[in-house]
């Protein structure tokens, strides 16, 4: 009897009762632990600006009247003597200046006579002072008249050079002195055969004087000098 009973009630509603445990449990735990679940993102970044409040109006100060500036009364003009003077004076005549631009013609030169006139009258002739020689020499390109040759003497060929057959080109800087010598010489291309022969020819040459802003001036001169067989 106590086995059906036990049979009875497994045969029952506790089957039933005991599935539906069962299939709850496992809705609610086994299958969304295996379920894929996607979390929310959550956003780290910072917007791009921030809307802050305006600053405030600073303050404005109360202005205060400067205080009033004192006038100092205008002294009255002095007032006509009533009385006559004893003697009439002669009058006195106001000196002039007499400017510059007055004593230039209308060529635009000052006369032959120009010189710093005083309120005395009296004329101070003026006194330029003398121009200076430029302290380095002048290039030949700059004065207004290039230098001439007045002693000329060809260079020698050299045998070596002839027996080789050989020609070259020879470019020295010159320095002719205010008297037209040349006094310093140096090769700026040189032909090693050749430096030397040229060298002794131009120290031979002789020049005219330069003149430059109305004083002689020494001279700054490039010279170049081929040497070919004829």
């Amino acid at each position: 009897m106590a086995r059906e009973g036990v049979r009875r009630y497994l045969t029952g509603s506790v089957p039933i009762s005991i599935g539906l445990h069962l299939a709850a449990l496992l809705l609610c735990l086994v299958i969304p632990l295996t379920a894929r679940i996607v979390l929310p993102m959550v956003s780290v970044e910072l917007p791009e600006y921030v809307r802050l409040a305006p600053m405030p109006p600073p303050p404005v100060a109360e202005r205060t009247a400067p205080p009033a500036a004192t006038r100092v009364p205008a002294p009255s003009p002095p007032l006509t003597p009533t009385v006559a003077p004893p003697a009439i004076l002669p009058e006195v005549p106001t000196p002039t200046v007499v400017g510059i631009t007055d004593l230039v013609g209308a060529t635009g030169g000052p006369p032959p006579d120009l010189g710093a006139i005083s309120n005395t009258g009296i004329t101070t002739p003026l006194v330029m002072p003398p121009s200076q020689p430029p302290p380095r020499p002048v290039r030949v390109t700059d004065l207004p008249v290039a230098p001439t040759k007045t002693n000329d003497a060809r260079p020698v060929y050299p045998e070596a050079a002839r027996m080789a057959r050989l020609g070259g080109t020879v470019v020295m800087e010159a320095v002719l002195d205010p008297a037209g010598r040349v006094t310093q010489l140096r090769v700026i291309k040189s032909a090693p055969l050749f430096d030397q022969a040229a060298m002794d020819a131009v120290r031979q040459w002789r020049y005219t004087p330069s003149m430059y802003g109305g004083h002689p001036v020494s001279v700054l001169m490039t010279i170049t000098i081929r040497f070919t067989l004829e």
